[in-house]
């Protein structure tokens, strides 16, 4: 019995010095999205996880590249091995679009992108305080940049297919 008290109150003692985390660390928003020191980060899972989708407040969206053999973990919010890493498989594409295009358009607070390789029947919404949340537009529509709302597709210019 003793030592079974002995036992139990050891992993206690481990189990509390292990904490919740590091103080400050990333917060898991989704499946897709972490969020740490001001910045959104998501994986781009047509890519197996090798690059992440970095945002913030006041700047486009940017895909950067994991290093060599590396995968991005959303649960700590860096590249990792990917033997520790779970590469979520619905995550949004990268944000490629040519620099002469249209990159977004912005109404009432809200930022949208068209979505890359949908042809432009699918765009991103977000926010300065929230990560793009992917949306498609009724059938027989495409998203478009000009007007910001889902339009026919004789009066859209799809700049991402």
């Amino acid at each position: 019995m003793v030592k079974l008290c002995i036992a139990l109150s050891l992993l206690l003692a481990a189990v509390v010095s292990a904490g919740p985390g590091r103080p400050g660390g990333p917060i898991v928003k989704d499946s897709c999205t972490c969020f740490e020191k001001g910045n959104y980060y998501s994986p781009v899972s047509s890519d197996n996880c090798r690059s992440f989708t970095q945002r913030t407040a006041f700047l486009p969206a940017e895909t950067q590249r994991c290093p060599y053999g590396l995968q991005f973990d959303v649960k700590t919010c860096v590249c990792n091995r990917p033997e520790n890493t779970v590469c979520p498989y619905h995550c949004p594409r990268s944000y490629s679009a040519p620099a002469h295009y249209p990159r977004s358009c912005s109404q009432n607070g809200n930022t949208y992108r068209q979505l890359p390789g949908t042809k432009c029947h699918q765009f991103t919404q977000e926010t300065a305080h929230l990560p793009p949340q992917v949306h498609s537009c009724p059938s027989g529509l495409q998203f478009d940049l000009q007007t910001c709302v889902c339009n026919y597709p004789k009066d859209t210019i799809c700049y991402t297919y």
